[in-house]
């Protein structure tokens, strides 16, 4: 990002900045207001999937589940991304708010992810359930990781919280696929 260095954001040398309740660095509100859109359009696509087919996602446990995950996902990337909004977030206020996100929707998608593996619905081996499985548990680690990140002043936590948006995006495509078009098969 442009604009974003030692004298522009304070950091010091080996990539902590100085103090936790500094502002986050300029150039990431840009990437919240992004974001943002982005997941909240998805969700509103993700709505219209359940609504659509609610009768079939309502008879398959594995497919309640999956969707209250996929939801709980989005909105941890849409709170964090908005989150990144305010100029006067600091390091150490978006640290705590993006753990807290992150610790609930994990929670949600653990109990997804024990779900969907024990439950035996007709279609689904055991390869292509574990690959979406994988994707759903590590979707969170990064938002986990880049919340650690900000509470230690780390200057590259803000980039893990990129990756973990973009995990969400993917996650929840495959999963709005699933629930709008491979739940009627």
């Amino acid at each position: 990002m442009q604009g974003v260095g030692p004298e522009r954001t304070g950091v010091l040398d080996g990539g902590r900045y100085p103090d936790r309740m500094t502002p986050l660095p300029e150039g990431w509100t840009d990437f919240g207001v992004a974001a943002a859109g982005a997941t909240a359009a998805l969700a509103g696509l993700l709505i219209v999937a359940i609504s659509v087919n609610v009768s079939q996602i309502i008879a398959s446990k594995s497919a309640v589940h999956g969707a209250r995950a996929t939801i709980a996902s989005l909105v941890l990337a849409i709170g964090v991304s908005l989150l990144m909004l305010p100029s006067s977030q600091t390091l150490l206020g978006l640290g705590v708010a993006t753990l807290v996100l992150g610790i609930a929707a994990s929670a949600i998608q653990v109990s997804a992810i024990r779900a969907q593996w024990t439950a035996r619905e007709a279609g689904l081996t055991t390869g292509p359930r574990v690959a979406i499985l994988a994707l759903a548990a590590a979707q969170h680690v990064p938002f986990l990781a880049g919340g650690v990140l900000l509470l230690f002043g780390i200057e590259s936590a803000p980039w893990w919280l990129v990756f973990g948006v973009v995990m969400v995006v993917v996650a929840s495509l495959v999963d709005a696929w699933v629930l709008l078009i491979e739940v009627r098969r």
